[in-house]
């Protein structure tokens, strides 16, 4: 399996609860996130949160899918939400936000894996591409974001720290 490790950041003029509830309902991103195609809650977790699962399908700018499952084992409200990965993707997803009533600071980091074969056997050739289509993918999420809450996407970043574990 190929191995990518994402930190996207955004900052945004909007109170840190209202991003934090919005990440808190993943079910939704297909409302608001254009790249987002399906997301649907399969399992409502605990008071907080914790042990929600949720569906995706994704479509990347390369026109090609990427299915998998969310279950959420942690939440830290308003500045965390930490979830396993599983499908064509397996790995962790973490949302670590900071702020206040009038801007959040909003870090994705995304570790994962990808499981599909095509992309394994193209991924010593293909990796700028496929870390190119995760930066779109996150840049229009970050677009999305902002307009859904009526903010103003301050700017947006996404890095790839490692691509090594």
């Amino acid at each position: 399996m190929a191995y990518y490790k994402f930190q996207s950041e955004w900052a945004l003029t909007a109170a840190v609860g209202r991003v934090f509830e919005l990440a808190c309902h993943p079910e939704d991103f297909s409302t608001w996130w254009p790249s987002v195609k399906v997301s649907q809650l399969l399992e409502e977790g605990d008071e907080d949160g914790v042990g929600a699962r949720a569906a995706y399908t994704l479509r990347s700018p390369l026109l090609y899918s990427m299915r998998f499952v969310t279950t959420t084992v942690e939440i830290q409200r308003p500045s965390r939400i930490h979830a396993l990965v599983r499908g064509d993707l397996v790995g962790t997803g973490t949302y670590l936000l900071e702020g206040d009533e009038n801007r959040t600071q909003v870090r994705f980091v995304w570790s994962v894996s990808t499981t599909k074969t095509w992309m394994n056997l193209f991924a010593p050739l293909a990796r700028p591409v496929f870390v190119w289509a995760h930066q779109r993918v996150m840049q229009r999420g970050a677009v999305a974001m902002a307009k859904h809450l009526g903010a103003t996407l301050l700017s947006t970043s996404t890095a790839v720290p490692s691509d090594r574990r």
